[in-house]
């Protein structure tokens, strides 16, 4: 099986109840800057990406019902997803994922983006498509 075209690691997403007191954290403590900030009505999500260095972390929260809220409820704060890159996304998607169709939608920074049905040890993955 050759490898799909994944550039890396877009981002790494964590899941808060409330982002206006999950910030200070990352950005007064650690020093991320906020380089977006995203209502996706889709799911129901506020993403907030912020930036330090050549790393990027999105805090996740719902602003409604939906799959956030639910997953929150679920499983509470913590890790959600791990973003992967790539400037194929029907290729990654369709190479991942042969057997379950992968809902690729326009997300936080009006991006498309996918999530994968499989979760290697139990960590869900998604699919960013960037412009190479």
């Amino acid at each position: 099986m050759t490898h799909p075209p994944v550039a890396g690691i877009d981002h790494i997403a964590v899941l808060v109840e409330d982002i206006e007191a999950a910030l200070p954290y990352y950005t007064d403590t650690l020093g991320f800057i906020v380089i977006a900030d995203d209502r996706v009505e889709a799911v129901q999500a506020r993403l907030v990406m912020l930036q330090l260095g050549d790393g990027r972390l999105q805090l996740v929260t719902p602003i409604a019902e939906g799959p956030i809220a639910e997953y929150l409820r679920t499983h509470g704060e913590g890790l959600h997803h791990i973003a992967l890159k790539t400037g194929q996304i029907d290729t990654v998607v369709n190479q991942l994922s042969p057997d379950a169709p992968v809902r690729v939608v326009r997300g936080g920074q009006q991006r498309l983006g996918g999530f994968l049905p499989y979760r290697p040890n139990n960590v869900m993955l998604e699919v960013i498509e960037i412009d190479e």
